[in-house]
């Protein structure tokens, strides 16, 4: 096995999923298509998981990205633009968790429609695969 793939294996995965991280801070989704919201925990300090969700927000090209609350509060809003007339909310929690990990709480969401023909799921994946290349590139 190459070293490279090696090392992708062995760089911070997620510890767990959505089902296994109670106490999501974000809405529910309506029940409809058009919005995403799962949860991922990793083996980082939640300091560090906030600064690489934020990078990673701002590397998908928000129109807009605030930071809600106060900093310890490690809540990130992003709007993004579909189609220059349609926009969708993403907000983003970050968590410590008591084994000294910490969970990433995201919603993706339009604000308007039935469908969104998967947008909103293929731009949660986009974040979280920037998410663990942020990690990667984090200095500990």
């Amino acid at each position: 096995m190459p070293l490279a793939a090696v090392l992708f294996v062995l760089t911070l995965p997620p510890v767990a999923e959505a089902q296994s991280l109670p106490d999501n801070p974000l809405s529910p989704c309506p029940d409809t298509p058009n919005c995403e919201r799962t949860a991922r925990g990793y083996e980082v300090p939640a300091d560090t998981l906030y600064r690489a969700a934020e990078r990673a927000l701002e590397s998908l090209g928000p129109a807009s990205l605030r930071r809600p609350g106060a900093p310890s509060d490690h809540r990130l809003a992003a709007v993004y633009r579909v189609a220059l007339i349609f926009k969708d909310d993403v907000d983003v929690a970050v968590r410590a968790r008591e084994d000294g990990g910490s969970a990433l709480y995201v919603r993706s969401a339009s604000r308007v429609g039935y469908s969104d023909l998967g947008v909103n799921r293929r731009r949660v994946e986009r974040l979280l695969t920037a998410v663990e290349s942020a990690l990667r590139g984090a200095s500990p």
